[in-house]
């Protein structure tokens, strides 16, 4: 097996094994144990149990956002491309496994910020790039006025899906259902382009 192909091998197993028992759940031992091999090539891939989790959670949000990565727009109105992005995004972060790994993040990013790092690197920071790309093309076509394309694309990635993850992530005895995530998708794309004021004569 080439170096490149066992490399990825360790990161699926060690992906699942961390998502399941959680960090301090999963040893160096467990994971050779799923893979298979010698103590000696998992040790040459990664020194430590703490780089092989960074390493983990960098390969699952990459993989995971590969749809968000390679969208592309159903029309050219702006509305329906933010709404289908928003769409996008609701199947990466609220599933159960997404859930997971950001709740087992947040509870080691303190003692580990590198982790912390490369989580929101690889996970919303490149999420809301892509979205900062639609807005800061809309922004030069004349559609809309950005001035910071990356700080609204934050803001209208929260507006949409803020609330459904916050409760996913705190188990709120109210989860939120299909049909209430495409309607806050869709709110929050509304607002987003055409505000709240009412118009005064």
């Amino acid at each position: 097996m080439r170096a490149a192909d066992r490399r990825e091998l360790i990161l699926r197993a060690a992906g699942e094994l961390f998502l399941t028992k959680g960090y301090s759940g999963v040893t160096m031992e467990d994971v050779l144990t799923e893979v298979g091999g010698s103590k000696a090539t998992l040790y040459r891939h990664f020194t430590d149990k703490a780089e092989l989790f960074q390493a983990s959670v960098e390969a699952l949000c990459d993989e995971w956002s590969k749809p968000v990565q390679s969208f592309t727009p159903p029309s050219s109105d702006l509305g329906e491309t933010l709404t289908a992005l928003g769409g996008h995004f609701a199947a990466l972060v609220l599933t159960p496994q997404a859930i997971a790994l950001h709740r087992l993040v947040t509870a080691e990013a303190d003692r580990m910020p590198g982790v912390g790092r490369a989580f929101f690197e690889h996970g919303p920071a490149a999420g809301q790039g892509v979205l900062a790309g639609y807005l800061q093309q809309a922004h030069d076509a004349g559609e809309i006025t950005v001035t910071d394309p990356t700080r609204a694309a934050a803001q209208l990635y929260q507006a949409m899906l803020g609330d459904a993850q916050m409760r996913l992530l705190t188990n709120s005895p109210h989860k939120p259902n299909d049909a209430e995530v495409r309607a806050s998708i869709s709110a929050a794309v509304r607002v987003f382009l055409h505000g709240t004021t009412t118009a005064r004569a």
